[in-house]
């Protein structure tokens, strides 16, 4: 299990795994950084007391001070050969972690983004948001201070092999305190992992709140509950302080005691050294001793720098496997799958049950319903509100799953229902979204289209005059001084959004997408619809009935179910609810346009 795993080697696989494309120069840049690491460890250590060692036997004489003139050049020669190998392998390394960073970020998006409706209605975004964020950077930071694992490796075998020549008692000494404080050091962290996945949660939560407090200011403004929403932010934030508190205490006892273990070692180590050249005749280099301090020391210095980097990487992991929960419920999506047969002509809908409450036994909210669509036809659906009429739109659309559908396109069965179909659908809702942008990227979310291209879609939504009329036209940002879009107006541009994520999409549904828009407009916009998208088959759920008679067909809904279909003047004649509806309309607004 990916819990129980090494950090280390855990993430290790994972830049690996997010490194597709790069992965000759991961081996090539660790190769490199290999190689640095034991130029560092060995040659100007070794310079260093070749030079003591001279000046102890033979004092500084002209002949001694040729030697260590030529060893003190070594020594810059060490650190431009040490730069050789480490600043090219840093820059490759860098680059690698920015693409592991971008690819892993992509993967999960790409992973929420196929998600269907109901996943996304028992997530919070905020949460969503936040552990996408806090895996991308946990994979980012291990994989561009990979170096210091190597390092770290390097050191301790390098080292520890110094050791064994001088002292092999020494070196059992050393040993031994290593394994300690590795033992040390993993049993505190595997208490501290389950405190930080705790802690990563409650910081999930805290940007829970904080996105909807800022995305919904308005309303907390305009109800003056702006007091209540701080405290509950604040809560929020306060509540992991007592964990915090316990995990930052568990962490210096573990700091504590690695550095005992360290000081123990040194003490003996030396001890022992200078207990074994006690009394010898040929007495003890000061060379020799600087080397073994030296490397003792670089084992000491191992003891913090390995507490301390095996505490990091164990947050890093902890926040990867925290963005891993939203894989566990990803699905095999790879954008072109799932479209409809580039020659259909019929689809049928068999036996549609639908319920909000999933497969629980509570009542349906869309029972036994049957219809047929052709290619190219426009088909109105008119009821009252909470009839089932946007439910079945976005069923259409594979935001929700019915409990049972037989779905049939040209008589061959799709077993996996509109799912099987969903990339050839597009719905255009009602709400009018309009994100903190310019009007061409709330139009294109960002996508690159030629500006013409565009116009088609902002003429459909007779929404190009409203943005000649703005200071920079489609370059103008909601934000600015002078952008002040009324309800109809942000309708429209919504609008013009959905017609353009339309024009590839075989089925086009509109839930009432021009509610806001006065009669003539509305009856403009659907009439520039019915002529750019000829081809397309249309599905609009109506509210306004003066539109009827620009569909093929219209199928009403009354307590979800379908309880007739046909043209206005058989709807009229056979159906009692439709006719209720016609009349009241038609007295309700006489300004109708025919």
């Amino acid at each position: 299990m990916a819990n129980m795993e090494n950090p280390v080697s855990y993430l290790l696989k994972k830049t690996w795994l997010y490194s597709k494309g790069n992965r000759k120069k991961i081996v090539t840049f660790w190769s490199m950084f290999t190689m640095a690491q034991i130029v560092e460890l060995f040659f100007q250590p070794l310079v260093w007391a070749a030079i003591m060692n001279i000046v102890q036997k033979e004092g500084i004489t002209q002949e001694s001070f040729r030697k260590m003139f030529f060893l003190l050049l070594l020594t810059f020669v060490s650190d431009l050969l040490f730069w050789v190998f480490h600043g090219p392998a840093r820059v490759m390394e860098q680059t690698n972690s920015f693409m592991a960073r971008m690819h892993y970020r992509k993967s999960l998006l790409k992973g929420v983004m196929t998600l269907p409706m109901e996943w996304h209605v028992d997530h919070h975004s905020g949460d969503t948001i936040d552990k996408i964020e806090k895996g991308t950077h946990g994979l980012y930071s291990f994989s561009q201070e990979s170096f210091l694992v190597i390092y770290a490796v390097v050191n301790l075998t390098g080292s520890y092999v110094i050791l064994v020549y001088f002292s092999p008692p020494a070196a059992f000494i050393v040993l031994a305190m290593l394994m300690m404080s590795a033992w040390i050091t993993i049993r505190f962290d595997k208490v501290l992992m389950t405190q930080y996945k705790e802690l990563n949660r409650a910081e999930n939560q805290i940007s829970e709140g904080v996105f909807d407090a800022i995305s919904n200011i308005t309303t907390v403004i305009i109800l003056r509950v702006e007091k209540l929403v701080f405290k509950a932010l604040v809560n929020k934030i306060e509540k992991p302080f007592a964990l915090y508190k316990k995990n930052v205490t568990i962490s210096e006892t573990k700091w504590f005691l690695t550095n005992v273990c360290a000081t123990v070692m040194t003490i003996i180590v030396m001890t022992v050294y200078f207990w074994q050249n006690m009394n010898t005749a040929q007495g003890v280099l000061i060379g020799s001793v600087y080397l073994l301090t030296k490397y003792l020391g670089q084992i000491s210095q191992l003891f913090f720098r390995f507490t301390s980097m095996y505490s990091d990487i164990v947050k890093y992991k902890s926040r990867v496997l925290n963005a891993e929960e939203l894989s566990e419920d990803f699905v095999s999506e790879n954008f072109t799958n799932h479209v409809l047969p580039t020659s259909w002509q019929h689809l049928k809908v068999r036996d549609l049950n639908f319920s909000y409450h999933g497969d629980s036994n509570e009542a349906l909210h869309l029972e036994d319903i049957s219809l047929s669509i052709m290619r190219g036809e426009r088909i109105a659906f008119v009821g009252e509100s909470g009839s089932g009429k946007t439910t079945l739109l976005k069923i259409i659309r594979d935001l929700y799953h019915p409990r049972s559908l037989e779905l049939t396109v040209d008589e061959k069965k799709i077993p996996e229902g509109f799912r099987g179909i969903s990339r050839a659908i597009a719905l255009v809702p009602q709400n009018s979204e309009i994100f903190a942008s310019t009007i061409l990227e709330n139009i294109t979310l960002g996508a690159e289209h030629d500006l013409d291209f565009v116009r088609q879609f902002t003429d459909m939504a007779c929404f190009t005059d409203v943005v000649l009329n703005l200071p920079k036209k489609f370059d103008s940002s909601n934000k600015e001084k002078g952008v002040n879009l009324s309800g109809g107006q942000q309708q429209r541009l919504a609008l013009a959004r959905g017609l353009l994520a339309c024009h590839d999409k075989d089925v086009v549904l509109l839930d009432e997408p021009t509610s806001s828009l006065d009669t003539a407009t509305e009856m403009k916009v659907y009439r520039n619809i019915f002529r750019e998208f000829q081809e397309k088959t249309i599905i609009s759920s109506i509210h306004r009935l003066h539109l009827l008679p620009l569909f093929h067909k219209s199928i009403v809904f009354s307590g979800g179910r379908i309880i007739a279909s046909g043209s206005i003047s058989e709807l009229v004649k056979n159906c009692p609810e439709f006719r209720e509806l016609w009349y009241r309309y038609h007295e309700q607004d006489v300004t109708m346009v025919n």
